[in-house]
């Protein structure tokens, strides 16, 4: 059985290399990856042209069908971007919300009360520098008058 086994498979070598032989070891797929290549490299040589390759890119850019597919294209990529931001919105919530639930985040009256002192502390200080701007406000406006003051008496001189 062994002997039959080995007699079949060094038949079957045997065919093969026939085979290749007839056809100069050309198989199929050598066949189609040679057509390929060439379609690619003529693609490339009429872009690499100047005139030949502005003259295509002109033509593929007022096309009905590039058009249509950059439309769907970025529609594509605006979905998925979408989804992502989502994705990525709903795991940042979820984070928090279970942080918040197994007491990580605890809201304490401690911290209401520091976050009030802060608030009162910064508005006073938002009220005196409002007053020191009105101050100035003030006398950039006395210094004006002063100004207006002068012009007008030099021009009535100078009449």
């Amino acid at each position: 059985m062994a002997e039959t086994k080995k007699k079949e498979t060094s038949r079957k070598q045997e065919e093969t290399k026939d085979a290749q032989s007839q056809d100069g070891g050309r198989t199929p797929m050598n066949v189609n990856y040679a057509i390929i290549g060439g379609v690619v490299g003529a693609g490339v040589g009429l872009l690499s042209h100047p005139g030949t390759g502005k003259k295509l890119a002109g033509s593929l850019g007022k096309s009905e069908v590039m058009r249509i597919a950059g439309n769907e294209l970025r529609r594509t990529a605006q979905e998925f971007i979408t989804e992502q931001a989502m994705i990525t919105l709903r795991q940042t919530a979820t984070g928090y919300m279970s942080k918040y639930e197994d007491g990580l985040l605890p809201f304490t009256k401690k911290k209401e009360e520091e976050e009030e002192q802060q608030e009162e502390s910064s508005s006073t200080q938002q009220n005196d520098e409002l007053e020191e701007i009105k101050e100035e406000n003030k006398n950039l406006n006395e210094r004006l008058d002063r100004i207006e003051e002068m012009l007008s008496s030099l021009v009535e001189s100078k009449k």
